[in-house]
């Protein structure tokens, strides 16, 4: 199971983390309390938990959802995201995924919760290097030798609808008319300009001087916000192999960015697909 924020998807497994069967339900993490989620599992899958154990990744191991499932301490192995499963319910056999932590001086620095398993299941597909995971807070995540040896958050997604939404820079304007155009100026503003909160203004400058308009400006956002994020990674990714994981239109835009940074092809990978693979992966490893 994968049980994000706003939905768990359901997948019944062969070897090797191949998906035979998957069902999906919108009752995210985010809106069920501790109590509430054995009764999810039952009405979404009950009648496949005669069959075989159950593995969760995802915000179900949250501080409090189900069960807590403490970070596990970076550098993390295979091994030893096995080794921290946690048991919800003592009388079945569910387990759930804990996340990864970065610490740093200071304490704690940084964290994953769903994105360390899609990194095994990289891993398991032969990747070591830059995965990168695009959406609301977008993962830069090192792979070395079998290991998550670091990462880095951006909060890119959630920044882009703050923006979109909550401010008069982008005129209200909506994402129905891409504009390639628009996104390439937009990732060249966001990799020269180290001031994001500068470049942020280029859009209210560009539509007072006729180079944006409601239907151009997101995209020039879009790519500034991107563009500044592969800025920030892009002295350390340079010259490495480079992954892509989640939705398809997101990682495409993640893609071409790169490029344009000059940071050559990254390959993209189906994130329902190694998120399986990573599941079985990790149960693998207990057993």
């Amino acid at each position: 199971m994968d049980w994000g924020t706003s939905n768990v998807r359901v997948m019944r497994l062969a070897v090797g983390g191949r998906v035979l069967e998957e069902r999906a339900d919108p009752r995210g993490a985010g809106e069920l309390t501790s109590d509430a989620f054995a009764g999810v599992l039952e009405e979404v899958a009950g009648d496949w938990l005669a069959e075989a154990p159950v593995l969760i990744c995802g915000m179900a191991g949250a501080k409090g959802r189900w069960l807590e499932a403490p970070y596990a301490p970076c550098p993390a192995s295979l091994t030893d995201l096995a080794a921290a499963l946690v048991r919800p319910d003592p009388k079945r056999e569910v387990f759930i995924v804990p996340g990864v932590a970065e610490m740093g001086p200071g304490g704690l620095s940084d964290v994953m919760r769903g994105e360390e398993t899609q990194m095994m299941g990289l891993m398991d597909a032969g990747v070591d290097g830059w995965a990168i995971a695009p959406g609301t807070h977008s993962k830069w995540v090192r792979l070395e030798i079998g290991r998550i040896a670091a990462f880095r958050t951006f909060a890119t997604g959630e920044l882009y609808a703050a923006v979109q939404e909550g401010t008069i820079l982008t005129g209200g304007g909506t994402d129905t008319r891409p504009d390639d155009a628009a996104f390439r100026r937009g990732v060249e503003r966001g990799l020269a300009e180290p001031a994001l909160s500068a470049a942020l203004f280029s859009v209210r400058v560009g539509f007072l001087a006729g180079r944006l308009t409601p239907e151009t400006a997101p995209d020039y956002l879009s790519g500034l916000l991107i563009g500044a994020e592969i800025a920030a990674q892009a002295d350390e990714a340079r010259g490495q192999a480079l992954a892509l994981i989640g939705a398809a239109a997101l990682t495409r835009r993640y893609a071409r960015a790169m490029e344009i940074a000059g940071l050559g092809h990254a390959d993209i990978h189906d994130a329902a697909e190694v998120t399986a693979r990573g599941l079985w992966r990790i149960w693998e490893a207990r057993t």
